[in-house]
């Protein structure tokens, strides 16, 4: 007695190895649609790290501001913020805030659409100070990240 799972497992083995065409193929050859599938599995892995790369590749190159240095030009009474912060696309990764404080009080803030250049600038601000003075400095990155500095001017009230 023949088992009764034995003629369709048959039937599918040989369609199985019949391709689109209908002719029998050799043995290891692949199926024309399996390939095609394969492609499509293939093409659907690719998108789908493209997509990944397009969504994230802000965060990969997001970074807070590698350097800030204050010096105060005491003649000119102006502070010079010089800032490094490398970006490929300056227009849209850039330092967006300078936030400077003096001597605890509310900070002044200026908002930046851009930075001038793509790695080390520098911007300079009017602000009369005197011996003792305190001011902090915090630049803040478009993407992500701030950081932080201050400068004591030397004097009798500097702690």
């Amino acid at each position: 007695m023949k088992n009764a799972f034995e003629n369709p497992f048959r039937k599918i083995g040989e369609l199985w190895r019949k391709g689109k065409t209908g002719g029998a193929r050799r043995t290891g050859e692949t199926s024309p649609s399996r390939d095609g599938f394969r492609g499509f599995l293939a093409g659907i892995g690719l998108t789908g790290l493209f997509a990944l790369l397009l969504v994230f590749p802000l965060s990969a190159s997001a970074h807070p501001p590698s350097d800030v240095q204050l010096s105060y030009l005491e003649k000119e009474q102006t502070l010079q913020i010089t800032i490094s912060h490398n970006s490929i696309f300056p227009s849209s990764h850039y330092v967006k805030q300078v936030e400077i404080q003096k001597n605890g009080e509310k900070p002044t803030i200026y908002e930046y659409k851009s930075q001038p250049d793509k790695t080390k600038f520098s911007y300079v601000y009017k602000m009369p100070l005197k011996e003792g003075d305190r001011v902090e400095v915090r630049v803040v990155c478009s993407v992500y990240g701030s950081r932080t500095v201050s400068l004591v001017l030397p004097g009798p009230a500097a702690k």
